[in-house]
């Protein structure tokens, strides 16, 4: 009989290896596309960010509550405040680096040219004016137009109202709108 998400949680917090097996197996992938899309730009660091993501899940199985929620909406919601957590401490660092470096050195964290090469130029426009987003609105803009959640799963995720999802959810997309144009209108003026 298969075990339920809920059920495998429990047991991964009562130290069940072969429940985290499956927990993995099943949501590495939709965990790895949030990291990557929530860190997006700012990093080539999506691995050890998913990886550490992987592990908070691990750790922080013993207070998950099926009470409380899914553990869908609960894998997400650990997921996303590491995601959160990890810009924060970057954002932090690169302040940091920025008082000591020389404004004309450059930037290592940006891709070379074989990297922006590769990858789709319209995709990496939308990663890139999504990542101007500020972190709340980028959010729940990712959960809901790249993660396909539902508002009432993000709001679960996220912790505030379904109202306030929506709201948030509208004005992330106006101002992607509004960058998309300005850069658009930039770009004819040249």
């Amino acid at each position: 009989m298969k075990r339920t998400d809920e059920q495998l949680l429990l047991d991964v917090a009562r130290g069940d290896k072969s429940a985290f097996r499956e927990i993995y197996q099943v949501w590495s992938p939709a965990v790895y596309r949030l990291v990557k899309r929530m860190i997006a730009v700012k990093s080539d660091d999506y691995d050890e960010v998913f990886q550490e993501a992987m592990l908070r899940i691990w750790k922080n199985a013993p207070l998950f509550d099926p009470a409380k929620g899914r553990a869908k909406s609960w894998i997400y919601l650990v997921a996303t405040r590491h995601c959160l957590n990890w810009l924060e401490a970057k954002s932090t660092r690169c302040r940091d680096r920025e008082t000591v470096l020389d404004d004309s050195a450059p930037d290592a964290d940006k891709p070379g040219p074989e990297e922006r090469a590769a990858r789709n130029e319209d995709a990496q426009r939308a990663i890139e004016l999504l990542d101007r987003l500020p972190d709340d609105l980028k959010q729940v803009v990712t959960l809901r137009h790249l993660e396909d959640l539902s508002i009432d799963e993000i709001a679960e995720i996220t912790q505030v109202p379904a109202g306030t999802v929506k709201s948030r959810i509208f004005y992330g997309l106006k101002k992607l709108r509004s960058f998309f144009f300005k850069e658009n209108s930039n770009e004819e003026k040249d």
